[in-house]
């Protein structure tokens, strides 16, 4: 799955980005994400930082409600 910056932020927030090695949650608001490559952008505060963590690195998954 991929989550690009023309997604809406209401179809965004449906979703959340998790950790495939420690099966965390990644914190922050999703800008960008791709589970190909691993790589995603992400809202924190009044910063934006990106992540690399590699191929198959990242999960995106529903919230639950």
């Amino acid at each position: 799955m991929k989550l690009e910056s023309w997604h809406s932020s209401e179809d965004k927030r449906r979703w959340k980005i998790e950790r495939t090695d420690s099966y965390r949650d990644v914190e922050g608001e999703i800008i960008t994400a791709d589970e190909t490559t691993g790589e995603c952008s992400v809202h924190v505060g009044d910063e934006t930082k990106t992540l690399s963590l590699g191929p198959g690195g990242i999960r995106i998954v529903g919230r639950r409600r």
